[in-house]
């Protein structure tokens, strides 16, 4: 499928806004308070990183809920690729983060939580822990990739949506996503979220509907609504994640059909960061932990606290954008092949 330049740079708004509430919480976890008091709150408007994550999901079953005919066959590549995909860029990201944290710690002997762990745990732990985030995708040393078994389970079952005739799609969904929310577990409100995007196919691959919903009003009205979801304050569980998934369905919809913020996101350089978010995504937090073991502690020696996290950002950004560009190059290459 040929890529949405506007779409790319979606995802790494997304992921940027994850990017930087972590690295609040490694480095300044008091300035997290900026998101729920005072004027700040309504400037930042309630994005946090789990609205990023149902905005990714909501993405993710759109494209992979694409109209298609039912063949096992196809189902099954579809399903290794995706495996496969997850698999390497978390098993290089976890085995580059584990000897990264040695390093560090032999040299500059100042090791975070997270390298304090990962030497505690030995060798022997370190390799284990390593296959399982990386082939049962799970969050032992990188705690970012709570979500990727939910993210493979609903890439899978969103093709399989895909291929229903579409005058069975809508029930087809409401029945799955009542179930999955009936079973109450924890991964099930994620996988709800991209059947959202499935049904976001759904509406706009229906004119009619679409054209009564892309008139001026309509999308006014799915602006506001968007808005008051995001920023409705509730406790953190199934119905907050519900109203951002919903809330992330409205603001992609309304960038379909508005053709001005189109033509804003496909702007340079955003599209190309959002076409390696992937890679963003599982190096981010163990770069942060091995700066926070290295650099950081460097920097508060010779420099201000404010200016230390200043260079330590700016660090952190630099570096999380060549390593996903690497983890990017690499898999290209070797899926070419």
């Amino acid at each position: 499928m040929k890529r949405t330049l506007w779409v790319d740079s979606c995802r790494f708004f997304a992921i940027f806004v994850i990017m930087c509430t972590h690295f609040l919480a490694e480095f300044y976890p008091q300035a997290l308070l900026l998101w729920e008091e005072g004027l700040s709150s309504w400037l930042l408007y309630g994005l946090t990183g789990k609205f990023s994550v149902a905005f990714f999901f909501v993405l993710l079953g759109y494209f992979a809920s694409r109209a298609s005919n039912f063949k096992l066959p196809e189902l099954l590549r579809y399903s290794l690729r995706r495996y496969i995909h997850f698999a390497f860029f978390v098993f290089l990201s976890t085995a580059a983060m584990i000897a990264a944290c040695y390093c560090c710690t032999w040299l500059f002997h100042s090791p975070g939580p997270a390298a304090q762990r990962i030497i505690a745990d030995g060798f022997r732990y370190n390799l284990i822990y390593l296959l399982r985030d990386s082939f049962l995708f799970e969050n032992n040393y990188n705690s970012t990739l709570w979500c990727m078994q939910q993210l493979f389970l609903a890439s899978i079952l969103c093709r399989l949506l895909g291929c229903l005739p579409r005058r069975m799609g809508p029930a087809a969904a409401v029945f799955v996503m009542v179930v999955l929310l009936i079973m109450d577990a924890g991964f099930c409100i994620w996988i709800c979220a991209a059947i959202l995007g499935y049904v976001l196919r759904i509406v706009l691959e229906n004119d009619r509907l679409c054209r009564r919903l892309s008139a001026p009003l309509p999308l006014c009205i799915m602006a506001l609504a968007a808005l008051l979801m995001i920023k409705l304050r509730l406790p953190e569980g199934a119905l907050q994640y519900s109203l951002q998934s919903l809330a992330a369905l409205l603001l992609i919809f309304i960038q379909f059909k508005f053709t001005p913020a189109q033509k804003l996101l496909a702007c340079a350089p955003f599209p190309w960061l959002g076409s390696i978010s992937m890679g963003l995504f599982v190096v981010h937090t163990p770069i942060y932990a091995i700066l926070a073991s290295s650099l950081y502690p460097v920097l508060l020696a010779f420099l201000a606290e404010g200016a230390a996290l200043l260079l330590c950002y700016i660090a952190a950004v630099a570096l999380s954008i060549f390593c996903a560009w690497l983890l990017h190059s690499l898999y290209g290459l070797i899926s070419k092949k």
